[in-house]
């Protein structure tokens, strides 16, 4: 499955945060086919990065505009490839 990078930026308060709503993301994700595979709190113009698997660009799309209204947070979702594919890619240019 093609891996996703998403960019969390809070619009508001992160009050009601923790174990229980990252219960809630995961469901979501789970629910669009995804599996989260990683997420990393930011300091900088963003809050949260995570990389996610996703069957195709729809669901990744679905996912990070749900999680986004579940957490109030703007999103930017990018496809990625994983180093050694891009290395390759970029050899063949």
């Amino acid at each position: 499955m093609p891996t996703y990078v998403t960019l969390y930026n809070y619009r508001g308060s992160v009050e009601g945060g923790g174990p229980e709503r990252f219960k809630k993301v995961s469901e979501i994700v789970a629910s669009e086919n995804g599996e989260i595979l990683h997420v990393y709190g930011l300091l900088g113009p963003y809050d949260i990065v995570s990389a996610a698997k996703f069957p195709d660009n729809a669901a990744a799309m679905k996912a990070a505009a749900r999680v986004g209204n579940l957490i109030n947070a703007k999103t930017l979702t990018m496809p990625a490839v994983e180093r050694d594919e891009f290395l390759k890619l970029i050899s063949e240019v």
